[in-house]
């Protein structure tokens, strides 16, 4: 499997990130480009399109957008906010329109990545900003305009090693929003067998490299029984491993509150907003607590999210519960010593009391 090296393995590497936002009547586009890479071609839509990056290597994490001219979806965001570590770089680019139905506190949210501009935010402008999470208000980059699209740029210098990293996107349409699902790994398109179906349409990777592991749909609103049959195989998925999931025509109906919680068991915190023939899509990891990963959930939309994952040399090992602690090597080897101690010295003291009673037999005679 080809990987995408986007940044290079060296300390001190300065990389860009450009942002270009255009409202609905000033170009109706966003881009969001890491160097000369466009990061989001396949998730930018209407709304809030975000990506996020390392604050120490500059590598790419996430990418997704927020339709807030829906209402649910700023809260959506705000909770994304909300969720990132301190001090993660944020870049985010409106398309169309972001203002209609952006609440105070998604409003909040934005500031709270070092904007000061959001305020003057109008029905259809341009908005680009480069902040980073727990910043001062007005110390982001970012440019706003009302009346022509807007472009800003800011530098990153990777202060730690990055390495060559993989891609995984899911998208999700519900019935009403394009009746699609798709699942990808460096923009190749995953196959399933007979395309993707009503439901949720399910693949696992493998952490370290991106290499497809297993992939299966779950009709949920055919059979109820289908939600219990995709809890008993997420439940059966090892620690770690990443699990992409995206939703077509309808994974609501029958879905069930066990199926639910084998979705939080690999990151979800919006599963529990699904409703008839909504979007949702999520790069997961098996184990993750809730907000660690990557997911877009509308009821009113499509919706996509891109992840980010470094190539590893060797996949990470998690160890069972059940396992068996081994013992140390000096122990083990500590202990064989002195049981062979023991048997010499008890062989020796066998052959010295024969030799006594030897001795006392024949004096007798």
């Amino acid at each position: 499997m080809n990987t995408t090296n986007v940044n290079p393995a060296r300390n001190g590497v300065t990389t860009t990130v450009q942002v270009s936002s255009a409202g609905y009547n000033h170009g109706n586009s966003a881009s969001i480009r890491f160097n000369t890479q466009d990061l989001g071609e396949n998730f930018y839509n209407r709304g809030l399109n975000v990506a996020v990056f390392d604050e120490f290597t500059g590598q790419p994490i996430f990418g997704t957008t927020f339709d807030t001219f829906n209402s649910g979806n700023s809260e959506s965001f705000t909770q994304f906010v909300s969720t990132l570590p301190l001090g993660r770089i944020v870049a985010i680019a409106i398309k169309d329109d972001a203002n209609f139905n952006l609440s105070e506190r998604g409003k909040r949210a934005c500031k709270s990545l070092g904007s000061r501009l959001i305020d003057d935010l109008q029905f259809r402008s341009s908005w680009a900003i480069i902040g980073q999470t727990g910043a001062a208000p007005g110390t982001a980059t970012e440019k706003l305009s009302n009346q022509a699209a807007v472009t800003c740029s800011r530098e990153i210098t990777a202060t730690k090693v990055s390495v060559p990293s993989f891609t995984i996107a899911a998208t999700s349409a519900g019935n009403n929003w394009g009746n699609m699902a798709q699942v990808t790994c460096n923009g190749e398109l995953v196959f399933f067998t007979g395309g993707y179906q009503r439901g949720l349409n399910v693949v696992v990777f493998d952490p370290s490299n991106g290499r497809q592991l297993q992939s299966r749909s779950f009709d949920v609103y055919a059979d109820p029984a289908n939600a219990d049959a995709f809890a008993d195989w997420i439940e059966t998925i090892p620690q770690g491993r990443v699990v992409a999931i995206a939703a077509k025509d309808d994974a609501s109906f029958n879905f069930s509150d066990r199926a639910k919680t084998a979705c939080k068991s690999i990151g979800s915190t919006q599963i529990d907003r699904l409703q008839f023939r909504g979007s949702w899509a999520i790069v997961g990891v098996k184990g993750a607590s809730g907000g660690a990963v990557i997911e877009n959930l509308n009821n009113f939309g499509s919706v996509s999210v891109n992840a980010w994952f470094p190539v590893l040399e060797s996949p990470p090992v998690t160890p069972s519960v059940t396992q068996p602690v081994a013992q140390p090597i000096e122990s083990r080897e500590s202990g064989t010593g002195n049981k062979k101690q023991v048997v010499i010295i008890g062989l020796v003291l066998a052959i010295l009391i024969i030799i006594v009673i030897g001795a006392i037999l024949i004096n007798k005679d």
